[in-house]
């Protein structure tokens, strides 16, 4: 499979799914939450908590909150495995 390097046509295409299933976008939201972040990924809420002990997953800590930048999750899921 080959990923397009402009992934504006990816999420688009994303969009238009979630706009018909869910009244509306994930990306949408400028910051998400870990609930976002496993709708987008379709995994459990315990499976992001798990990245995140881990390091395994690009996120941002304020005090005891987590959040999530939509387009840090989409490049981090087209990377591949971090290293």
């Amino acid at each position: 499979m080959v990923i397009n390097p402009n992934y504006n046509s990816d999420i688009n295409m994303y969009n238009n799914k979630a706009s018909r299933s869910m009244g509306g976008t994930l990306f949408d939201k400028q910051i998400w939450r870990v609930d976002d972040v496993a709708k987008y990924l379709g995994c459990s809420i315990g499976h992001i908590y798990n990245l995140v002990s881990n390091e395994r997953i690009p996120r941002v800590k304020k005090g005891k909150f987590l959040y999530f930048i939509p387009e840090h999750i989409f490049e981090w899921l087209l990377e591949g495995e971090l290293k």
